[in-house]
């Protein structure tokens, strides 16, 4: 018994192209607004009953989606690189231990 027999037959939800635009410039605020992108995706298709990959395909084939340039890319590494490195420090003074903070 595949998947799909066991949950059910899968639903599709027949989305209008005003209702699509919509979704896609309230993901946009909600991430001009500091939210990320999978939690304002997650969101709006919450809301429209489809699913967070569909609203994700819509946002970044509208061309419009932020994204950041590899020099805001290198700047935050470096931003973040710091910060582990004061944490490592602050941790050597108060003889704590700390698992490797590095996020790759």
């Amino acid at each position: 018994m595949s998947r799909r027999e066991r949950r059910g037959r899968r639903r599709y939800t027949v989305v209008d192209d005003l209702t699509r635009e919509a979704a896609i410039e309230t993901v946009l605020g909600r991430m001009k607004a500091g939210v990320s992108f999978t939690a304002a995706t997650r969101a709006a298709a919450a809301q429209l009953d489809v699913a967070e990959t569909t609203v994700r395909g819509w946002v970044n084939r509208s061309g419009r989606r932020p994204r950041r340039t590899p020099q805001e890319v290198a700047a935050l590494e470096a931003e973040l690189a710091l910060a582990q490195e004061l944490n490592r420090a602050l941790a050597r003074k108060h003889g704590v231990v700390i698992e490797d903070l590095s996020l790759r």
